[in-house]
C-alpha cells in the first residue's frame, strides 16, 4: 500500500487483512499477521479475529482475541456473546455458562436487537423475540 499507493495502512486496513484471512480459515496465519503490524491491535482488529474463531469453531484462538477485547473495553456485551456462542457451539457448557455469569457479575447487558420501518407515514418498531406486537412509535 504504501510503496505502490502512498498509503500508510491505518488500523481499519489490518482488521480487514485479518478478517479475510479468518473468513478464508487462516487463522493461525491471521494471529501471525497480528503479531507482526506496527501498531497495537485494537479493537477492530482482535474482533475480526474473534469472529472468524466464531465461524471456524477455534476455541483456544477465540479465548485469546476475547480477552484482549476485554482488556480494550470490557464494557461491550458482543465479545462476550460471541466467546459464549464459540462454547456453545464447541459444546463447551460449562465455558459457556461461566461466561454468561461473568456477564451478569460484570453488569454488561445485550440489548435486543430491532427493526425500525415506516408504513404509511407511521413509524413501527420490531425487537427481537416478538411475535405478536406491533408497536406504532
Amino acid at each position: 500500500m504504501l510503496r505502490d499507493f502512498g498509503v500508510t495502512p491505518k488500523s481499519e486496513h489490518y482488521a480487514c487483512m485479518v478478517d479475510m484471512l479468518g473468513r478464508a480459515g487462516k487463522l493461525r496465519e491471521a494471529q501471525r499477521f497480528i503479531d507482526s503490524i506496527p501498531i497495537k491491535p485494537d479493537a477492530g482488529v482482535w474482533g475480526a479475529l474473534l469472529g472468524a474463531c466464531r465461524i471456524h469453531s477455534d476455541v483456544e484462538l477465540g479465548e485469546i482475541a476475547a480477552k484482549s477485547l476485554f482488556d480494550l473495553d470490557a464494557a461491550n456485551p458482543g465479545r462476550y456473546v460471541i466467546l459464549s456462542n464459540i462454547y456453545a457451539s464447541s459444546g463447551k457448557r460449562a465455558e459457556e455458562d461461566r461466561i454468561r455469569a461473568l456477564m451478569k457479575l460484570k453488569g454488561v447487558r445485550k440489548v435486543a436487537g430491532h427493526t425500525i420501518i415506516e408504513i404509511k407515514n407511521k413509524v413501527y418498531t420490531f425487537v427481537a423475540g416478538d411475535r405478536w406486537q406491533l408497536r406504532q412509535i
